[in-house]
């Protein structure tokens, strides 16, 4: 990036400047920062700024290029959406955008943006810097498609869980086929606990030319409680994925999956899936995307092998930005599948579908407010032998957090989940409310 000349930046930015941008001592001095290759003294000046100005193009398009030009390009991108949701044809914006984009190595954006671009019949100065990118383009490709990136995470949690073994509240329940009260062992009883966890994830992804590219990567979490050391956890999921990109707005995305779950002691759970997504952007601010979902789930343990079944599903998920100036972002999704059972499980067959919401709102420039809900339904076939009902669940998860980026790469993220487990059958009703604080670190 700092291959592009000074003079030209300065062009571009006395061309993109609105008539009364001298007015602003603060923005005319990011500015002539800016021409004297100042870039990080620029940022210094406008980013605390940002909460009070976001949503001005002016001072938008300025702590974009500020951000941009001294290395901060993931930033630059969530500024100059917000310019362009709001004026689709700023140039200038746009121009900025592929620029980050090809400093991001996300290649494919970038191309799209500038072709974009060039169809808009820009000024000489931009098209012959257009031209220049697309030189860069077809160097880096090759490179990229050689190299590969490498990409992860790790983080460590702290929190309370008012029912950490998913159980009901009652210490008995009533057997019909019995004709008895059955008094519940103690580990089946609700119980609180404090808990600890640790998690990493890595991720490569490797071009392989076209529009085409693979990703493999794998996550890790070990969690332990301070009392109930029968419910600590220990999970690991691997991934192999292929991306396609159909044209500028459609995609498709191929996943297969490799999980092992243990509770206490090894080899409880073990599930594989395979899926295919096709998804399209459409327009500035909305995204859909289609899939079908197979997933084969084993239960290891003898006292749990019955409830192994084969899971088959399709889904619908939509993202729309209400307001680019604050991140504002609404998702919904559904979901209709198959479980049948392969072990004779006591309930049968199960037929399940689920809708789930979220709303993304930026708060602060470096705090994120999520909340997001889900509904799971859970209608089985057969009828229960010991309680002579067919059982019928209703799952409720609603979340609440915030996400604070302190720091380039770190994030806390305090959050508050409850979970409400109906069932007709009371031995498998429960509530349960966790509290949590997590720690996060990416490497992109």
């Amino acid at each position: 990036m700092r291959w592009l000349p000074a003079t030209l930046l300065s062009v571009l930015l006395v061309a993109a400047a609105p008539a009364g941008l001298g007015q602003s001592v603060e923005l005319g001095r990011a500015q002539r920062l800016l021409r004297e290759g100042k870039a990080e003294q620029a940022w210094q000046l406008l980013s605390p700024l940002e909460r009070q100005h976001a949503g001005q193009p002016e001072f938008d398009y300025l702590l974009a290029v500020a951000a941009l030009e001294s290395g901060r390009a993931n930033l630059a991108t969530f500024v100059l959406e917000r310019v362009i949701v709001a004026n689709p044809g700023h140039v200038a914006a746009r121009l900025e955008l592929a620029r980050a984009y090809f400093a991001l190595s996300d290649f494919e954006r970038a191309e799209r943006e500038f072709d974009f671009l060039a169809r808009s019949d820009p000024p000489e100065q931009v098209r012959s810097l257009i031209s220049r990118y697309r030189d860069k383009l077809r160097e880096a490709r090759p490179s990229e498609a050689a190299a590969g990136r490498f990409s992860g995470y790790v983080e460590g949690t702290a929190g309370r869980d008012t029912n950490a073994n998913a159980a009901a509240a009652r210490g008995s329940v009533f057997i019909p086929s019995l004709g008895a009260e059955l008094i519940l062992n103690p580990e089946l009883v609700r119980q609180a606990d404090e808990f600890a966890a640790l998690g990493a994830g890595l991720e490569y992804a490797k071009p392989l030319g076209g529009s085409l590219t693979l990703l493999a990567g794998g996550d890790l979490r070990q969690r332990w409680h301070d009392d109930l050391h029968a419910v600590d956890a220990l999970a690991f999921d691997l991934h192999l994925r292929l991306k396609q990109r159909l044209d500028a707005r459609d995609g498709m995305q191929y996943t297969v999956r490799h999980g092992e779950f243990d509770v206490d002691q090894p080899r409880y759970q073990r599930m594989q899936s395979a899926s295919a997504e096709w998804s399209r952007l459409a327009g500035e601010r909305a995204r859909l995307a289609f899939s079908a979902h197979g997933y084969r789930i084993r239960y290891l343990r003898e006292d749990a092998r019955g409830s192994s079944s084969n899971l088959f599903g399709l889904g619908a998920n939509a993202a729309y930005v209400l307001d680019a100036q604050t991140r504002t972002v609404a998702l919904g999704g559904a979901f209709i599948g198959v479980d049948d059972a392969v072990r004779n499980r006591a309930d049968g067959d199960r037929r399940v579908y689920g809708v789930s919401g979220a709303l993304q709102r930026l708060v602060h420039p470096r705090v994120e407010l999520f909340v997001s809900a889900a509904m799971l339904d859970s209608d089985y076939r057969r009828t229960n032998p010991d309680f002579g009902l067919t059982r019928r669940d209703r799952v409720l998860d609603a979340t609440l957090g915030l996400s604070w980026q302190f720091a380039h790469g770190w994030s806390l993220r305090p959050q508050v989940a409850r979970t409400v487990h109906r069932s007709n059958i009371e031995v498998n009703d429960y509530r349960r409310t966790e509290t949590s604080l997590t720690l996060r670190r990416v490497w992109d």
